[in-house]
């Protein structure tokens, strides 16, 4: 377990069961970034904390080709949206409904 400030917020790293987990803590306060890591931690050992990978792994190209150009748009021109909505088009056509944990480098 690990506490890093960046910033002035607080950062946890830690792993459970091999898994790494890392997240803002959104506090600037010592103690208080403490017991929210400690809470933490006692999610990931339960179960009840997902990886934010996992969360993803889990879409189809299509779904996360669409999550990924909606979180672009906001820091893209619109000609610059259009174009890598554009290159996303032959990943859409060749993996189709594939889940992203699914695709490997063969």
């Amino acid at each position: 377990m690990a506490l890093v400030k960046r910033g002035k917020t607080w950062h946890c790293h830690f792993f459970v069961d091999g898994q790494r987990f890392r997240q803002s803590l959104e506090t600037s306060d010592w103690r208080e970034a403490q017991a929210k890591e400690k809470e933490l931690v006692a999610l990931a050992a339960q179960g009840r904390l997902a990886l934010a990978s996992q969360q993803f792994s889990k879409l189809n190209i299509t779904e996360a080709i669409e999550r990924y150009l909606a979180d672009r748009a906001a820091h893209v021109q619109p000609r610059s949206r259009q174009s890598e909505y554009d290159h996303a088009k032959p990943l859409r056509d060749y993996f189709g409904a594939l889940a992203i944990a699914r695709i490997d480098g063969d």
